[in-house]
């Protein structure tokens, strides 16, 4: 015994016994995200539903146990392969979270069914274990046959999968498409039936897993086997990276180990799930940062609300409407309070305190596209607290801005993983975290312990003891939260947060501090959740655990999607349905199944959610309002009238004092030094000590090959990417630690080649995202609705828009945008950035012949009249030869020549490599360039 726990042989071998079954969820939910790049988060639901169907199998007699076990297991794979036939697949080209919220309510839609089937949802003892398996003892600890079919059992599954995997036809075809799918679609195999093939194998594993587990839970629920089966699994997987099968299986191996020796304790209620929580923290705390949403497919666009067009919103009605509609409909509300029974309030309190936690995940998910799965749990810990503060100082609302807090700091620190993993990491770590909270955290006497007396909130004398009383206390809550968060989403954060789920990069090049606005988000988040926290927990009567189940978050997450994700009113609509239905009428198990399924079916058809038929009756009843009054829109056509063209000629260009003064350089010292930088990926050296300098007010074109190192020694020059070696200053200081967001504050500013930008935002709106350099956004402003800050930088955006020839398309979504346009309207925003030095990677990428001529225009004019320095990438040498002073061959990661172009270009390291073999790069833009006679 060690500190209580036992750590004995029997312990341990027990253990490793459990640690085989997770192992094999492991590299269930490994083969799946390899397969599609996503986590099926029904998987452990999916193992339930073989359980049941073995358990119905054997306890009837219809089947024996070993001819009942692949019965089971192909009818998981059977569900997890419809699973992603009818349903992820379907969701494609939605933003991902969606398809992954879209598995967390079918998670519950098989249990249904796995309790359809197997009514008894019996595990532990009623369950069938394994015929003519051994029984023996280590120690003291008796080993039943379900363990001792985990050992024999496992490796086989596991022998048997490798070979399938490294030797049959089916297996490589599974590997090149998750590996390489374009690649394999080439060779003839089609990606998506690959990937239905490894959802089934996945399923049927996981099936294999649950059978053999179901009969050592003692008396737990064939239920409760889902979630918990799901966050083990998820634990391996998360160590292993969601990539190495061994690795994920080894992990897991430790993983039941752990989780025996923690049971063997006295007091070990929750002690396994949040030791699950560390390990998944450390986990991913220990993995290398990614700058880039790994595999992110956007799709945002096609679920967003569309906004009125300008012509409808100078009409003062329907500038207003969403104003107009919420005041009507909260004074309604209000009435009710007078006609409606303390039954009816109470189920209308509980659809208001959704809705409020509802809020935050539209906050964190619908706009910046981070999907959080312990929501709910935040609430229960803002409840907690704010019950106990109020408790002990007697005010209520200093409880209920304790709690507030409480869940905001929760938030923040579960969701730090999240800045250096993007994607995946946030709903691993708070899915770990809503389980801990309700088996764990919340048990604690200081927070609820064995329940907690709540005291009723009582303003002017009046305290809302009755149902009805407190449901117009709750209401005002909602209103608040609504205010708020429609202030966040409207406003500069709301901008930003877009921002960054659409381009994190992006983002980053235009100043915004990325890891402070990912916190604020979820700071905010987790208030928010805490206040409907409170609101659930001032109108019980003693407040206990169960009010805040695990389950709960996942309901919570299905009420926003099911409303409308990036809607303001989605979790009202969603909530009226997931918890006003259940709490209206009583739902039996039949009824609790077509109830997910109606939801299932709404998530989708209706890719806005319920909000698309609102959305489409307001655009009806807006054009009928507007009649007579509406101006055309621009229409596709209208985007080539010219930008390119109209910036390229009129008057100057001119740009507001620098409002942070740049530090000059000593005198005779360049403006940007690069000195020996290197960088290899895995064997691969793309820069092998490249040095580089630039002269303030210099124009540097940067020529080779593909693959010479050109963009990475950008990435290295703008922070996007650590050297191996050497160092960058600019301005006399060194840079090489900063973050690109500090460098492009200095004035050290980038571009991208595809110039991608921000697809779900209008041309104005991205040229705003750029003004947070100069006027930085306050979340409390935003929060409050202070729009005088934001008006400063629509105004300054307008002009630098005009002055561009943007004009006619500031109100066009950027996605909607051909390259050649995104490339001014990235230009424009460079302008907004009051740069010193621009670092612009193939400019002319994707621009027709004619508007390159004209975008070598625009960058003259920006130098000469900004004083702007510049070094580009470029393959169109005669626009170089127009705008540099000096080029910069490279080749092989190394700087092969420097000097004027006429140099650069005859030298034969650079006709070598680059110029003999490639004359329609030379002559590209239809200004001949001189004849390279390439030496035989």
């Amino acid at each position: 015994m060690i500190g209580g726990f036992d750590v004995g042989p029997d312990r341990i071998v027990l253990g490793l016994f459990t640690g085989l079954t997770y192992g094999l969820l492991a590299v269930g939910l490994v083969l799946v995200y390899r397969s599609s790049r996503f986590v099926n988060f029904a998987h452990g639901a999916v193992g339930v539903f073989g359980a049941a169907v073995l358990g119905r199998l054997v306890g009837d007699g219809v089947l024996p146990y070993w001819l009942a076990l692949p019965v089971g297991m192909l009818a998981a794979a059977a569900v997890s392969g419809a699973i992603e036939l009818s349903v992820v697949r379907r969701l494609r080209h939605r933003p991902r979270v969606i398809g992954m919220i879209a598995t967390l309510g079918l998670s519950q839609f098989v249990l249904v069914l796995a309790l359809l089937v197997n009514s008894s949802g019996a595990s532990g003892p009623a369950f069938p274990a394994p015929p003519g398996m051994p029984s023996f003892t280590i120690g003291n600890t008796p080993v039943g046959p379900a363990f001792t079919a985990m050992l024999l059992l496992t490796p086989v599954l596991l022998v048997g999968l490798a070979m399938f995997l490294k030797r049959s036809r089916f297996g490589l075809a599974i590997r090149a498409a998750a590996d390489a799918p374009d690649a394999a679609t080439l060779n003839g195999v089609t990606a998506a039936r690959m990937a239905t093939l490894a959802w089934s194998i996945a399923g049927a594993v996981a099936a294999f897993s649950a059978i053999l587990m179901a009969p050592t839970q003692g008396t737990q629920s064939i239920e409760s086997l889902g979630p918990a089966l799901l966050v083990r699994g998820l634990a391996g997987a998360v160590i292993a990276r969601f990539s190495s099968v061994p690795i994920a299986f080894g992990a897991s191996l430790g993983i039941g180990v752990g989780e025996q020796i923690l049971l063997s304790g006295q007091s070990s209620g929750g002690l396994v799930e949040l030791a699950l929580v560390a390990v998944i923290l450390v986990a991913l705390l220990a993995q290398p940062a990614r700058a880039r949403r790994d595999g992110e497919d956007g799709g945002w666009g096609r679920i967003g609300a569309p906004p009125l067009p300008a012509a409808h919103q100078r009409v003062w009605l329907l500038r207003n409407l969403g104003r107009v509609v919420a005041g009507v409909g909260f004074a309604v509300a209000a009435v009710l309070a007078f006609v409606i029974s303390n039954e009816t309030a109470s189920v209308l309190i509980a659809i208001i305190g959704f809705t409020l936690v509802g809020l935050s995940i539209g906050l964190v998910t619908g706009v910046a596209g981070e999907l959080s799965l312990g929501q709910f749990a935040f609430a229960g810990i803002g409840a907690a607290v704010s019950v106990q503060v109020s408790v002990r100082t007697g005010n209520l609302f200093l409880g209920i801005l304790a709690g507030c807090a409480a869940a905001a700091l929760a938030a923040v620190a579960v969701g730090v993983p999240a800045l250096r993993l993007r994607g995946l990491a946030l709903a691993v770590t708070t899915l770990a975290f809503a389980l801990a909270t309700s088996t764990f955290l919340l048990r604690q006497g200081w927070l609820l312990g064995d329940g907690a007396q709540v005291p009723k909130p009582r303003i002017l004398g009046h305290t809302f003891d009755l149902a009805t009383d407190y449901y117009l206390f709750a209401l005002v809550a909602l209103l608040l939260g609504l205010w708020v968060t429609a202030n966040l989403r409207a406003g500069a954060f709301g901008r930003i947060l877009v921002a960054l789920r659409d381009n994190a990069d992006a983002a980053r090049a235009f100043t915004v501090a990325v890891p402070v606005r990912v916190l604020q988000a979820y700071a905010v988040a987790g208030a928010l959740a805490g206040l409907g926290g409170a609101v659930i927990g001032h109108g019980q009567t003693q407040l206990t655990v169960n009010t805040f189940p695990a389950s709960a978050s996942i309901d919570v997450v299905a009420t926003v999607v099911v409303g409308g994700i990036t809607l303001l009113g989605g979790p009202l609509l969603g909530a009226f349905l997931i918890v006003g239905v259940p709490g209206f009428l009583e739902l039996d198990i039949i009824g609790q199944a077509a109830l997910t399924l109606v939801w299932l079916v709404v998530v989708i058809a209706l890719p806005a959610g319920l909000g698309g038929p609102v959305l489409w009756l307001r655009d009806r009843i807006a054009a009928l309002i507007a009649r007579g009054r509406d101006a055309p829109v621009p229409s596709a056509t209208d985007e080539m009238a010219g930008p390119t063209q109209a910036a390229s000629s009129g008057g100057p260009i001119t740009l507001p004092p620098r409002t942070v003064p740049l530090r000059p350089a000593a005198t005779g010292e360049p403006l940007l030094s690069v000195r020996e930088v290197a960088r290899s990926f895995g064997g691969v050296r793309a820069v092998a000590g490249a040095s580089l300098d630039v002269a303030a007010g210099e124009v540097v074109g940067i020529i080779g090959p593909n693959g010479a190192g050109k963009t990475t020694l950008f990435e290295i020059i703008a922070g996007f990417t650590r050297p191996d070696r050497g160092a960058v200053l600019f301005a006399g200081r060194p840079v090489t630690g900063l973050s690109p967001q500090r460098r492009a504050g200095l004035g050290l500013v980038r571009s991208f080649q595809d110039a991608r930008l921000f697809a779900t935002m209008t041309v104005l709106e991205t040229v705003m995202v750029a003004g947070e350099r100069t006027a930085p956004t306050s979340l409390v402003a935003a929060a409050l609705g202070a729009t005088a800050p934001d008006q400063a930088k629509r105004r300054r955006a307008e002009e630098l828009v005009t002055l561009m020839g943007l004009a006619p398309l500031a109100d066009r979504l950027v996605g909607e945008l051909s390259t050649g346009t995104r490339r001014i309207v990235e230009i424009t925003c460079l302008l907004a950035l009051e740069p010193a030095l621009l670092l612009l990677d193939e400019p002319s990428s994707g621009v027709s012949q004619t508007d390159g001529v004209a975008l070598g225009e625009v960058l003259r004019r920006i130098h000469d009249e900004l004083g702007v320095t510049m070094v580009i990438i470029e393959h169109d040498l005669p626009l170089l030869a127009r705008l540099a002073d000096r080029l910069v061959a490279m080749d092989g990661g190394r700087v092969i020549a420097d000097g004027t172009p006429q140099e650069v270009r005859t030298h034969p390291d650079v006709v070598r490599s680059y110029l003999g073999t490639d004359h329609a790069a030379v002559n590209r833009s239809g200004v001949p360039a001189q004849r390279t006679t390439v030496p035989s």
